[in-house]
């Protein structure tokens, strides 16, 4: 007997039809870029002049493919499979939390110079894990793509978790998703969000943090003015440093590379909430025109000092890096700056505290000023006029290729009522504080930098 084709059964096979070719052409666009990486002297193609950077093409296939294959995905998968795992997904991030808490990935990079793989047995010895129960997370996390199992219960690194070996920031930027105090605020942000009193808060003190914790102070608050016997502030506090770094490591090369600082010339960057400065250390060291203030509250401007002390004593003798203590909350003490930099820093804010922070900014700037806000922007699955949109039948924002986005855009909520913002979202807040935005400069990498000019 004949099966009749419905529209709905037509229009899966056109669509798998369509992310197959899709797949089989970026495919051949990463291939002839991993050949060009093999055989430079012979290629045609032109790769990115920040080694840690794919070329512009190379990142373009990746997203494609990504999107690409898990909408293939859910295409042919059973959706009740594929609402479990969903369900479960946090047992593997716990997993390669473990991992990294106990050091596996150098283990495994150290023992692996002599001899392919490391056995259970001895990774239990070196981790103090039971060996039974080592080999269960370790096997989750090969079919996660972390770890390879290369013989019956023996493990090596894969490029993933090769990321990590002597790569302290790393496991730092990893690991902070893993803390009590985070997990606790993700864990409460159903009843948060059900919750009639709460749902409605827009302050950086009633988010599911506040309610998890029954605190009222910030995440800033508690890792510096925390009770030192309770172990969760204290391991919040250990890795939150380091992981700034690690974050830094994520995305910093791309906003280096695919913003033109070289074309603002002698202008001074105004580094609004920088921290120690650590992405200024990078553009004072490549691009030795710019001159640079950083700004942060006076205890991390402390720490500043101590890391410019080694990392760029002449700039700080020179006066072509000052370091000020500001609160950003505050008016803006440097006038008609050519650049005023926000690393960051508005996607821990809700937006009237974020109208706030634009506004001292707006005060201070000239005719020429501009504000860069480097941060993630969420790319509406419809799309944006303001970013690139993805070829068809991906969603406009490449689907899951994006996803990690709108994850982080959830912690902010979690954490602090604070958003990883969409162009318009954006454009909302800029609006109110007397700001237009000039451009989006789409980076390869989380972040992306908006180009705020006076309206």
């Amino acid at each position: 007997m004949a099966i009749s084709t419905t529209p709905q059964t037509s229009s899966r096979v056109e669509t798998l039809r369509s992310l197959i070719q899709l797949l089989v052409d970026t495919s051949e666009a990463v291939i002839k870029e991993w050949e060009a990486e093999e055989h430079p002297e012979h290629s045609d193609v032109k790769g990115s002049p920040t080694p840690s950077l794919p070329s512009h093409a190379l990142f373009e296939a990746r997203r494609i493919m990504r999107g690409a294959c898990e909408m293939c995905i859910d295409l042919v998968e059973d959706p009740r499979h594929r609402i479990q795992e969903l369900a479960e997904t946090f047992s593997l991030s716990q997993a390669f939390d473990t991992t990294l808490r106990a050091g596996v990935p150098d283990i495994l990079a150290e023992t692996s110079l002599t001899t392919r793989g490391v056995p259970a047995a001895e990774l239990s010895r070196r981790t103090g894990i039971n060996e039974k129960k080592l080999v269960r997370i370790m096997r989750l996390l090969c079919s996660g793509g972390m770890y390879e199992e290369v013989k019956d219960s023996q493990f090596t690194n894969t490029h993933i978790s090769g990321v990590f070996v002597a790569n302290a920031p790393a496991r730092a930027i990893q690991c902070i998703f893993g803390t009590q105090l985070h997990v606790s605020a993700i864990a409460h942000l159903p009843v948060t969000l059900l919750d009639s009193k709460w749902t409605n808060a827009t302050s950086a003190t009633e988010a599911a943090f506040h309610k998890a914790q029954g605190t009222n102070k910030t995440l800033w608050e508690l890792i510096d003015q925390g009770d030192d016997s309770d172990a969760n502030v204290v391991q919040m506090r250990e890795v939150f440093a380091p992981s700034m770094v690690g974050q830094g490591q994520m995305g910093s090369p791309a906003l280096l590379a695919d913003f033109p600082w070289g074309s603002l010339k002698e202008a001074t960057v105004v580094d609004v909430g920088g921290g120690v400065g650590s992405m200024c250390i990078d553009l004072a060291t490549i691009f030795q025109d710019l001159r640079f203030v950083i700004e942060d509250l006076p205890a991390t401007i402390e720490k500043a000092r101590i890391v410019w002390s080694t990392e760029g004593t002449a700039a700080i003798e020179t006066g072509r890096v000052q370091l000020l203590a500001h609160d950003f909350f505050a008016e803006q003490p440097v006038k008609r700056a050519e650049v005023y930099f926000l690393r960051c820093v508005l996607h821990d804010w809700p937006d009237d505290d974020c109208i706030k922070i634009l506004s001292r900014l707006r005060d201070a700037m000239g005719p020429e000023s501009r504000i860069l806000v480097a941060d993630i922007i969420v790319h509406p699955p419809l799309g944006s006029k303001h970013l690139t949109s993805a070829p068809a039948p991906l969603p406009a924002n490449y689907g899951r290729a994006n996803a990690f986005k709108g994850m982080r855009d959830i912690a902010m909520l979690s954490m602090y009522n604070g958003i990883e913002r969409t162009p318009e979202q954006l454009g909302v807040i800029a609006d109110a504080a007397r700001l237009k935005i000039e451009k989006i400069w789409e980076c390869r990498g989380p972040f992306s930098i908006t180009e705020l000019r006076p309206l």
